[in-house]
């Protein structure tokens, strides 16, 4: 029984001898010696509950490779529950019990709503943190209701931890990439520097004489810092650390993900200029993997030089079998589980009793001007399909006989699943602010009629170093309710609730994205669009 007071591995392993008879406990409920019937119910409703928040999140785990790590977040989280269950207090009589059951309460309904807002919004990183949120409360009302306060205070961190594999909201995600590129590009440009390779920062690119390096957000470090993050919490909460120790994990993961990235974009740069570009696009992954390695080696590190070195600090091992716990009636577990089951039916029954009121938009296909001077087609790189997903791309570039620079893309994504997450995921104030550009204005929608087709397009201007892109974007749905007001997606918070009220989901979508270089003025280049864009557009 040694291997019982130990921790980590040896404690799984003790754990695993005892199987049996800790299934045996479980279910039964005899002198309180384990889970009641209705309580195993509500453990059912709740386990629903987790694996319906991961079923949303599976999508963003397997499009961005941000959030790969995501995968194995609930296998480590359960590992740190499995280790605070073999030490965990002794359960205390739950006071204020009569408030839990009215959150829970509030926590269950706002379920119904939360899966109808999903399935028409499957990429609302906001719907991700409020599901989150939701199971996180459900799940805590659970341990108080067994253990009291004090088993809520003791197991929150393993259940805590769940929240690392759900993606930061847009906003702060575009504002962090955006960051640590021009950052990293810039600790880059003075390292090459002191190397003797004259470079020159422009944004997150970096140009030598050989050509121009990009900064993505893989050489930026974003990729590695979210997985150091995701360790330095492991890790912090493995050890049982204080806040100073997991302060410390936390403070090491970021300095750690710099310096790696910083000597992997100076490689590379140093490739590209004395090897060719070529040579370095054949290194770029091998060198990112080794960073990876590299600062996961540097995090298994740091823990152990944190880590006390006292003697076996051996906390006394807690009855492993279930504490008596008072039953609650079987109901109760019964509509638990029922209500969660009513949630997936329910939703599904909003829409398809919608579905079929649904209208097709209007057809139409892009006119390429083949006769334009510098007519060429532009082919889009395989790591930006890989994750664009598209079925059918098109993309060009062309300079008017007034001398403006035009580039247009047509992406196509047919129904499916992720199709509308992964058609919203392709929006200028995405794509434009990773290749290094700025925001400089937002002039709102366009709208353009072409032969009765009103096709709206959102106009805004990006800074790309001394140029000003003028960029004009439409989401074009299959189908739309026959009471929209209009078919933009405009990834507003009233366009996503009125998609839901729809019922509009799971569509076919097309984006079209033009952009021109050259009018001196958001008015001048809306007037060129209003002009030129009829005659590229072929309704139909």
């Amino acid at each position: 029984m040694n291997a019982d007071r130990s921790s980590g591995p040896a404690l799984a392993a003790g754990a695993a001898t005892h199987d049996a008879n800790r299934a045996s406990h479980l279910l039964g409920a005899f002198h309180g010696r384990g889970l009641p019937p209705g309580w195993l119910l509500v453990a059912a409703a709740l386990a629903a509950c987790w694996l319906l928040l991961f079923d949303q999140l599976r999508s963003e785990w397997q499009v961005n490779p941000q959030y790969n790590f995501g995968w194995l977040v609930p296998l480590l989280s359960a590992s740190l529950f499995q280790r605070r269950w073999g030490v965990r207090p002794a359960a205390c009589p739950a006071t204020g019990g009569g408030l839990m059951r009215g959150v829970s309460l509030l926590l269950l309904g706002g379920m119904l709503p939360l899966r109808i807002l999903q399935e028409a919004n499957p990429e609302w990183r906001l719907l991700y943190w409020v599901q989150g949120f939701d199971v996180l409360g459900l799940s805590l009302a659970v341990l108080h209701a067994i253990g009291g306060w004090r088993w809520v205070r003791f197991f929150a961190p393993p259940i805590v931890f769940m929240l690392i594999a759900i993606p930061w909201p847009m906003e702060v995600e575009t504002g962090v990439i955006q960051g640590l590129m021009r950052f990293v590009a810039m600790l880059t440009t003075d390292a090459v520097g002191f190397l003797g390779i004259p470079a020159l920062q422009r944004g997150n690119l970096i140009e030598v004489a050989s050509g121009i390096v990009g900064i993505d957000e893989a050489c930026s470090g974003v990729n590695s810092l979210q997985s150091a993050l995701m360790v330095s919490l492991f890790l912090g909460e493995q050890h049982r650390f204080g806040w100073r120790g997991r302060l410390g994990l936390l403070s090491g993961s970021v300095g750690f993900v710099l310096l790696a990235n910083t000597a992997r974009t100076t490689f590379l740069v140093w490739a590209a200029a004395t090897r060719g570009i070529e040579t370095m696009e054949r290194w770029h992954d091998t060198v990112g993997m080794c960073v990876m390695v590299g600062v996961l080696g540097m995090m298994f590190a740091l823990a152990w030089a944190l880590k006390p070195k006292a003697a076996d600090r051996t906390t006394p091992r807690a009855d492993r079998r279930f504490p008596p716990v008072a039953p609650i009636p079987r109901y109760i577990g019964v509509a638990s589980l029922g209500w969660v089951l009513l949630v997936l039916a329910g939703t599904e029954a909003w829409y398809r009793l919608h579905e079929g009121a649904l209208v097709p938009s209007p057809a139409w296909s892009f006119a390429w001007p083949t006769g334009d001077p510098e007519f060429k087609r532009l082919p889009i790189a395989e790591a930006s399909l890989a994750m664009l997903r598209c079925t059918k791309t098109e993309s060009a570039s062309w300079m008017s006989a007034e001398g403006d620079q035009w580039r247009a893309a047509v992406l196509r994504w047919e129904p499916g699943r992720n199709s509308a997450q992964l058609a919203k995921g392709h929006r200028p104030d995405i794509c434009f602010p990773a290749m290094g550009a700025r925001l400089g204005e937002d002039y709102g929608t366009v709208t353009v009629d072409v032969g009765g087709l009103r096709l709206p397009l959102h106009h805004q201007m990006f800074e790309s170093g001394s140029r000003s892109l003028h960029v004009f974007y439409c989401l074009w749905p299959d189908k739309v309710s026959p009471r929209s007001e209009g078919l933009l997606e405009d990834g507003s918070r009233g366009s996503r609730f009125r998609a839901a009220w729809a019922g509009n989901r799971h569509v076919g979508q097309t984006v079209l994205e033009v952009v021109v270089q050259g009018p001196e003025s958001g008015a001048a280049a809306a007037s060129l669009i209003h002009t030129l864009l009829p005659g590229w557009i072929k309704p139909g």
